[in-house]
């Protein structure tokens, strides 16, 4: 070899730490451990990237070439990725590219799974001119490397315009042979641990998705969550949730997360159409690498969002079969719709870890999605049953009508003034409605009397909270873990602070905030509210009648936050609703 930058010493200028002459077998031991111990230095990095760059300067710099290309192979779409690229500013551009691993010298270097060398690039036919590779540079010779491991594809290793004699030497054919072997251990070596975190961080998202589905029954922000993890996980750009609308049978868009997921509000598929129709008519779960060769592609989603598909991983969203408690049976599994993830980074194909994640997540998002609307239709019916209790209420007094739904929208302001949690201000929204419940036991004869009430009238009038007290309680809702504590708005309305109040006559802090926000709620909409025996008054008189009890009567804190909740259009009286 001649003019070799690690072999180009003479026997007679080489010199042994004790001085004597050193021979050139000797030398190129030495330069051989050289090499290596670069080679283990760079071996030491754990992020794919990095390791490829330096392996990659490295070969060059034994080589003594001018430029150099690193690809590594795709199986699951038999391509070759564009990862390293020295020598060419310009041909950076290509990092990330893909092109069939039959294309060019490097195709023709894998299927013979042995190194070319070429003389002459510009004249070879094999050479994949239209990739643009190294096209700022004059190329002249060329050496390329399949990297194999276990008779696999793992890249090619390409240099160029390398000294003509480079390929006569054996030991030096041998020295790239062995670094290149170095290269394709370290790539399995890297992959398998970047494989195995992974692989552990999806392991770690299921879990932490798994543990959500029991704290918390927020069905968007669970969602959010699980698809917004899916897109970090695949590795791609969008991922989306369509479900069945149950009338006209069209796939309506959900949720969205990732790139342009702004622009695809309102978006539906018709019945039948697209990929997603396919497989949630289906059941089958689909994956097309290039939708440009699939005719089920809808491409309208597309124009309407600007986005551009290219590869899709569609799942159907299979919400499980769920055993009611009590009488209720069970809900039987169904299609509800189905899960999108889009265009994987780099340009890889899906892979079979992808399809089986994508399809644990949509299977958690439906079962997130069955829960959600069971909850909602039972809360539904609660709501329903509450507001035709405090009906029947109101229609034993016409002139009461709309009292109890009032009293509730008033205290539920107060409290949201006041800041109280939102399970609180639940709470109240569902206490204060059916805070004169009682009167369901009050005779019609008392509640319907237009004229002043007898003392034993009076007397009984004044057990209504304790008769509410007992009708929730022979009816099981004082047992509601849901609405623990807040069943006081209904025995303690009307208590006041100085002990005046009834029916227990309690005073100070042994009135809760509940029984205190309804009591101020209530007496507000009594003031304002028209009556047999008196006109209505006005808001501004009510609050004057309440500011001057504060203190003695009603929490002062709680008629601020009324005035509050008023001044911001919260709280509008009988005949303002009425207008």
């Amino acid at each position: 070899m001649k003019n070799r930058s690690i072999y180009n010493l003479q026997s007679s200028d080489l010199q042994s730490d004790e001085g004597a002459p050193m021979t050139v077998q000797q030398t190129r031991l030495q330069q051989y451990v050289e090499v290596i111990q670069q080679a283990n230095q760079i071996a030491a990095s754990t992020e794919l990237d990095a390791l490829l760059d330096k392996m990659l300067g490295l070969i060059i710099s034994v080589t003594q070439a001018e430029a150099g290309t690193l690809y590594l192979y795709d199986a699951a779409t038999h391509e070759l990725e564009f990862k390293v690229v020295h020598g060419s500013a310009e041909s950076g551009r290509l990092v990330g590219s893909r092109i069939s691993a039959d294309r060019g010298v490097a195709g023709q270097a894998l299927r013979s799974a042995g190194p070319l060398f070429i003389e002459d690039v510009a004249s070879d036919p094999r050479w994949d001119r239209a990739t643009g590779e190294l096209a700022g540079l004059r190329l002249r010779t060329m050496y390329c490397v399949p990297l194999i491991l276990r008779g696999q594809p793992v890249g090619v290793v390409q240099v160029f315009n390398l000294p003509m004699d480079t390929c006569d030497d054996a030991d030096e054919l041998a020295l790239i042979e062995l670094l290149c072997s170095r290269l394709v251990t370290e790539v399995e070596k890297t992959r398998l641990l970047e494989e195995s975190q992974r692989r552990a961080k999806r392991q770690q998202a299921l879990v932490e998705i798994i543990s959500n589905l029991t704290t918390t029954l927020d069905s968007d922000t669970l969602l959010n969550r699980i698809m917004t993890h899916a897109c970090e996980l695949l590795g791609v750009e969008a991922t989306s949730i369509w479900l069945r609308d149950a009338q006209s049978g069209d796939l309506v868009l959900h949720l969205a997360t990732g790139e342009m997921r702004e622009h695809m509000h309102a978006s539906r598929v018709p019945s039948g159409h697209g990929i997603i129709g396919h497989v949630v008519d289906t059941g089958e779960t689909v994956v097309v690498n290039d939708v440009t060769k699939d005719d089920r592609f809808y491409r309208n989603i597309d124009a309407q969002s600007g986005f551009q598909t290219r590869a899709i991983l569609c799942v159907p969203m299979r919400a499980p079969k769920i055993i009611l408690s009590g009488e209720r049976g069970e809900v039987e599994e169904q299609v509800i719709g189905g899960a999108q993830a889009l265009n994987p980074f780099s340009k890889r194909a899906f892979s079979q870890d992808d399809i089986s994640l994508f399809e644990s997540l949509a299977s958690q998002a439906a079962t997130v999605i069955r829960l959600a609307r069971l909850y909602e239709e039972t809360d539904k019916l609660f709501t329903r049953i509450i507001d035709a209790i405090t009906g029947a209420i109101d229609l034993k007094d016409p002139y009461t009508r709309g009292h109890s739904q009032r009293v509730s929208d008033f205290s539920v302001a107060i409290a949201q003034e006041l800041g109280l949690p939102s399970q609180d201000v639940y709470r109240v929204r569902i206490s204060s409605k059916l805070h004169d419940v009682g009167k369901i036991r009050v005779p019609d004869r008392i509640l319907k009397k237009r004229k002043g009430l007898t003392e034993a009238e009076f007397r009984q009038m004044r057990q209504h909270p304790t008769y509410g007290l007992e009708f929730l309680r022979e009816n099981g809702l004082l047992d509601l873990e849901l609405l623990e504590n807040s069943w006081q708005a209904l025995s303690q309305h009307h208590e006041r602070l100085d002990g005046r109040g009834y029916p227990a006559g309690i005073k100070g802090d042994e009135i809760t905030i509940f029984g205190r926000i309804v009591a101020v709620a209530d007496v507000f909409d009594a003031i304002t509210s028209h009556r047999p025996y008196r006109p209505a008054r006005t808001a501004e008189q009510a609050i004057t009648i309440l500011r001057s009890a504060a203190g003695t009567e009603f929490d002062p804190g709680c008629v601020e936050a009324l005035v509050r909740a008023r001044e911001c259009g919260h709280i509008k009286t009988q005949d303002e609703r009425a207008g």
